[in-house]
């Protein structure tokens, strides 16, 4: 998406570009033992540079069409002229830190990309293009295979809890407290 007009936003692009150097690399990942641009060290490298052609770079939390968490990111002219893009924020896990983690890496690589930026060593594509593996497929343990005999039996959970409460003779917390010899009791008088 952009305003009908680029003009003055593009040649000042252009001159901001001409004045960017490579971003210096001040993070370390502890896990690949690597060197990157973190985004404060982005921000704080090209902000002068920004300032003085009449830029800005703002981004926003939103959703996709579909509902998929996204990142919009504007790049702003003092003329009014933008452009602007969606990144899909993919989370490692689904919690607050999973998805801090998400935002700061798509707000990084977006800010970069849209300045046109470099900073992380080019491995050619060869990471990108390395076969993936298979995903694993999780064999169901013993609980999954009792809570699906007893999601045939039982509509609501809370049912489901009850029966196995009256099998075992005792009030549980959740059905994750049995032991492997009570599952495979449920299991038995399931089957």
């Amino acid at each position: 998406m952009q305003s009908p007009e680029i003009n003055e936003l593009a040649s000042a692009l252009v001159s901001a570009q001409a004045e960017f150097s490579a971003v210096p690399k001040g993070s370390t990942n502890p896990f690949f033992k690597s060197k990157y641009a973190g985004l404060p060290e982005v921000v704080s490298h090209t902000a002068p540079v920004l300032a003085k052609h009449g830029l800005a770079v703002s981004q926003f939390i939103t959703h996709a069409e579909d509902g998929t968490d996204s990142l919009l990111t504007y790049l702003l002219h003092k003329s009014g002229q933008f452009i602007a893009y969606s990144m899909i924020l993919h989370l490692p896990k689904s919690d607050p830190q999973g998805q801090g983690s998400a935002v700061t890496y798509a707000r990084r690589y977006s800010y970069m990309s849209v300045l046109g930026l470099v900073a992380d060593e080019d491995d050619d594509g060869n990471k990108a293009s390395q076969p993936k593996s298979a995903p694993k497929v999780k064999e169901p343990t013993a609980l999954d295979n009792m809570r699906d005999l007893l999601s045939k039996k039982f509509e609501a959970p809370a049912d489901r809890k009850k029966y196995v409460e009256g099998l075992m003779g005792r009030e549980l917390k959740s059905l994750n407290d049995l032991s492997s010899a009570e599952i495979a009791g449920v299991i038995l008088e399931l089957s």
